[in-house]
């Protein structure tokens, strides 16, 4: 009784007790939830399920009926038929109910569904084929276009015979008999297509129209006497014969009505039984929701009734639990604490605490290995004073490795605004080439104007000026300040870009911008190295990517990245290309900066963030332009940065559009 193992077992039974009991209640409930939500999920609910499904499949049936019939499409047929499977699926998934009214309802449906079926074969699949249409008017057609043909030969010859001076009054009848000709064939073509189309009338009219084409060929033959006409007359009787007898054998044998009859067979079933079986399924449906809150409270119910039980047992449980605890609390918990205390009391450097009435169980022998252990302790104070005079001297030697790596960042910031100090340079060389030019204009025609004044007063003093000559200096003066104008003003664009740029370069300030114009103005200063170079650059940009951040240092990455595709990627005449994508991405800015030159090695793809790292040491590469970049995008910008190669090496950044300015300012 004294062994803390016998007490550990004796509360393991009641706590196996407690949990058996717990389980059994546990499925009791289960089963019997099971058992309502089993009627919920096999009857009410898959019926108002397939109700649903049943009514829509309903209405894609009428729906390719109708195509059928007024599209003459033969694909609704099939359309037809694969709704129809679908929906005899899902009357077969209904579950029958012993409900009566629900049984009656199902068979009442298999009826209604078995007439539908059955009136759409009868009264539309069975009365009208598309095809047979299309078959009548491919018949007509193959047997029309000959016939056309040659009256159109005919009237060609006619009116080249009619244009010469010599037969034009000998033809003029002719001509006119031809161009009856050409329209009554054009009459019996479209009687033919109305009477397709089922109207009744058409016939009598074609037959009206072919008599008429009859007359107009004999006449024609008999105002001629010319043997190439009467040949072609012949060849055009012998066709009309063909075709007439083709037209006269669609009269006979095709039923122009069965589309009419067909499309009130479908109107009939829309407001009959489809409206009776739509009813019908709506009915069935409400019923299923019926059922379905039905057995909802039963299942709530049983809900009610587990949870009583469970609050019972939960009850139950915390009383015994709660006598558990006061049992360990005696025999184990205690005796625990003491031994804890004496643990602390050692770790704070006691080394003479008394150990008294141990006992003989488990915790005594603790207790036991514990006084062993102050002994043990006491041995190893000892070495614990040798160590701390090894730390000391280990202490030193760190203070003097911290100064050195002190030293070390104190050159690699002095190298980094040496690095920025180059990009204003670059800024400073790109802003003399761009406004070179500008101003050299301007220059060239100040001298100029200045020449045409002279001369201009000159000829006013010596009276030899003319109006010729006063013409040419107001129009060569109007040139002149116009030329003056336009490149003063872009070369005063040019300074206010570079200025504003200059100004974002060396205040890193948190200011609102434009993003696309703050990176057509940076590379405004950059475009002098690639101006007599076979290297294009583009920039694609989304419109008002407006954003609230560092400009500065955001020109710097571009800078930085440029100059690299330039000093690394290119060789010294080599051609390429340089692009920058600039889009938003939910609430980011992101950036796909690529060139298409020689790319980065494997060693440089894992290396060229990393600080003093080159390919060209000593060749004009610090080392510490893309460790630069890196900075600015992970640091200032809150961003992130990837390199990899794609023909070309590709920088993919992602900056936020919005940085807070952190306290106390950057």
């Amino acid at each position: 009784m004294n062994s803390i193992a016998f007490r550990l077992h004796l509360s393991l039974i009641t706590l196996t007790v407690l949990l058996l009991t717990v389980s059994s209640l546990t499925v009791w409930v289960a089963l019997n939830t099971r058992s309502s939500t089993d009627a919920l999920l096999d009857k009410a609910l898959p019926n108002t399920i397939n109700t649903i499904h049943m009514v829509d499949e309903l209405s894609e049936m009428l729906f390719n009926l109708m195509r059928y019939v007024e599209e003459e499409d033969e694909e609704g047929h099939a359309a037809f038929l694969q709704h129809l499977e679908t929906f005899v699926k899902h009357k077969q998934d209904l579950s029958v109910s012993k409900d009566q009214a629900i049984s009656q309802d199902i068979a009442e449906l298999r009826a209604l569904h078995q007439a539908f079926l059955s009136l759409s074969q009868e009264s539309v699949f069975n009365v009208f084929d598309p095809t047979a249409e299309q078959r009548a008017r491919s018949l007509i057609n193959s047997t029309s276009q000959p016939l056309e043909v040659l009256l159109d030969k005919l009237h060609t010859f006619i009116n080249n015979q009619s244009d010469l001076q010599a037969f034009h009054n000998d033809f003029a009848s002719l001509h006119r008999y031809d161009l009856e000709l050409l329209d009554e064939m054009q009459d019996m073509k479209s009687d033919l297509d109305i009477y397709l189309l089922g109207y009744p009338l058409a016939e009598k009219r074609f037959i009206a129209n072919a008599e008429e084409f009859k007359y107009y060929i004999q006449s024609l033959s008999d105002a001629t006497s010319d043997p190439s006409i009467l040949e072609q007359l012949k060849r055009i009787e012998w066709h009309f014969a063909r075709f007439f007898g083709i037209a006269n054998n669609v009269f006979k044998h095709h039923d122009n009505t069965a589309r009419q009859r067909a499309l009130k067979a479908v109107i009939a079933l829309e407001r009959g039984i489809f409206l009776d079986m739509k009813t019908l399924l709506n009915k069935m449906a409400d019923q299923s929701d019926s059922l379905l809150i039905e057995e909802s409270h039963g299942l709530r119910n049983i809900a009610n009734k587990s949870m009583y039980l469970l609050i019972f047992v939960t009850v139950f449980a915390t009383v015994l639990l709660a006598f558990i605890v006061l049992f360990f609390q005696r025999s184990l918990f205690r005796p625990l604490e003491k031994i804890n205390t004496t643990i602390q009391a050692l770790r704070l450097g006691h080394r003479n605490i008394p150990f008294e009435d141990i006992e003989d169980n488990e915790l005594g022998r603790i207790t036991l290995s514990l006084k062993n252990f102050q002994v043990g302790l006491s041995r190893l104070d000892q070495l614990q004073i040798e160590n701390a005079n090894q730390k000391e001297a280990l202490k030193r030697d760190k203070e003097q490795l911290t100064e050195m790596l002190e030293s070390l960042k104190s050159a690699q910031d002095k190298l980094i605004e040496t690095e920025k100090l180059s990009s204003l340079g670059s800024l400073v060389a790109g802003v003399s080439h761009e406004i070179n030019t500008p101003l050299g204009i301007s220059v060239t025609m100040a001298s100029t104007l200045e020449t045409e004044h002279l001369s201009f007063l000159e000829k006013l003093k010596t009276g030899e000026i003319r109006r010729e000559d006063l013409d040419n200096f107001e129009s060569h003066s109007a040139d002149a300040y116009s030329v003056m104008n336009r490149s003063l003003q872009r070369a005063s664009e040019l300074i206010n870009s570079f200025k504003q740029v200059a100004n974002d370069q060396t205040s890193e300030q948190l200011r609102e911008f434009e993003l696309g114009t703050l990176m057509r103005e940076v590379y405004s200063t950059l475009h002098h190295q690639i101006k007599n170079r076979p290297i294009q650059f583009s920039l694609h940009a989304e419109e008002d990517l407006v954003m609230s951040s560092y400009p500065g240092p955001i020109g710097q990455v571009f800078t930085n990245l440029f100059n690299n595709s330039i000093l690394h990627g290119f060789d010294q005449d080599g051609q390429g290309e340089i692009s920058l994508t600039l889009v938003r991405e939910d609430g980011r800015i992101r950036w796909l900066y690529r060139d298409s030159g020689k790319g980065l090695s494997g060693e440089g793809l894992k290396r060229i963030f990393e600080p003093f790292y080159t390919t060209r040491l000593g060749k004009g590469g610090s080392g510490m332009g893309m460790h630069i970049v890196y900075s600015i995008v992970v640091n200032m910008l809150q961003g992130d940065i990837k390199v990899y190669n794609d023909n070309g090496a590709v920088f993919d950044i992602s900056i936020p559009a919005s940085i807070q300015q952190a306290e106390g300012g950057q």
